[in-house]
């Protein structure tokens, strides 16, 4: 696999570098992609523009909310593209109706997926005037602490954001978890929001810790599926801010994979998605791969980070009064012993 990889950065860096132009910005024809899923890595977010480098040539692109190519090069070649789009295009940065506060909400992919898990989790957020940032990284290719440095990269150019929130499927919570434990090391000053984990491997996963040394595994899930082992998910810091839990599982002590001991979401179980001293955790029904699409997990997600509880409370006048497209009782249960507050 090393070897492919080698081959794959020296075809793509040669590539780019004779399409280069010697002056101005390389000729680029405006077409349609796949937003980028596991060779791409988002450098910049605004207002759904992403500025790209790829993983192996070290190129940019610079992808309009439609995922459609503008600009390719250098980060600044596309960094300069977009300064002159957004200026004749007149791109408005997204603020909170009411408060106009500048509020962006990061959601994190697990590994193997990409920003499209969090397809319907973004619209709710994005009707009361959050910017949504469902990144991508390249989930399989390198180790969580490059993929927690490209999100802190990511969030360095953006001081103009006046608060920043996390929602993060699986892994992406492993990621968030190493970013803000590395924040302030790494020249990053957060002005942190709350911080949303559906199903993350808290404790380590079985299943990685079982297949981890078959070659099969090795290929699909790359160097960060080796990391997915309870003895190295134990060495990543625990963050000292507000975090909530949202478990997969059936709450009848089973769940829905055999394998597993106890409750869990197929994947991981409720005991691996424990973080110690979270301020919330609850359990709620899902299998792991599709829990983000649920409508009672991204009502509990929108209700914790605008009011700080998975229920829907009550809001101070001028507030957002309900979940879009759901409100009431929220089906599962949830674990007192690990609620700080």
């Amino acid at each position: 696999m090393e070897k492919l990889e080698n081959r794959l950065r020296q075809g793509m860096s040669l590539a780019a570098k004779l399409l280069r132009a010697e002056k101005g910005l390389p000729l680029n024809i405006q077409m349609p992609t796949l937003g980028g899923k596991q060779f791409w890595l988002d450098e910049f977010v605004f207002a759904g523009w992403r500025i790209q480098s790829n993983l192996y040539s070290g190129h940019c692109r610079l992808l309009n909310p439609d995922d459609e190519r503008l600009a390719w090069g250098s980060y600044e070649n596309c960094e300069q593209a977009f300064g002159a789009i957004r200026k004749e295009q007149k791109i408005l940065q997204p603020h909170l109706s009411g408060t106009g506060e500048k509020h962006l909400i990061v959601m994190v992919h697990g590994i193997t997926r990409s920003g499209d898990t969090f397809d319907h989790m973004r619209k709710p957020f994005e009707a009361l005037g959050y910017e949504v940032a469902a990144i991508t990284y390249p989930s399989t290719r390198a180790f969580i602490v490059e993929h927690a440095q490209q999100l802190a990269r990511l969030l360095g150019r953006r001081p103009d954001i006046e608060r920043v929130s996390f929602v993060t499927h699986s892994m992406g919570g492993l990621v968030v978890r190493y970013l803000l434990a590395r924040a302030k090391e790494w020249g990053l000053d957060l002005k942190l929001g709350r911080v949303v984990m559906i199903a993350p491997p808290n404790q380590g996963s079985a299943i990685a810790q079982w297949m981890r040394d078959h070659s099969y595994y090795r290929l699909i899930y790359g160097k960060s599926g080796q990391e997915l082992v309870p003895q190295v998910v134990s060495q990543i810091p625990i963050p000292d801010c507000d975090v909530a839990v949202i478990a997969g599982g059936l709450s009848d002590g089973k769940g829905y994979n055999p394998l597993l001991p106890g409750d869990d979401d197929g994947i991981v179980s409720v005991e691996e998605a424990r973080l110690t001293n979270c301020v919330d955790f609850i359990v709620m029904p899902g299998l792991h791969s599709i829990i983000c699409r649920q409508q009672a997990i991204i009502s509990a997600t929108f209700n914790y980070i605008r009011q700080g509880q998975f229920e829907q409370g009550q809001l101070e006048p001028g507030q957002f009064e309900s979940t879009p497209e759901y409100s009431g009782q929220l089906p599962g249960y949830r674990d007192e012993s690990d609620r700080l507050r």
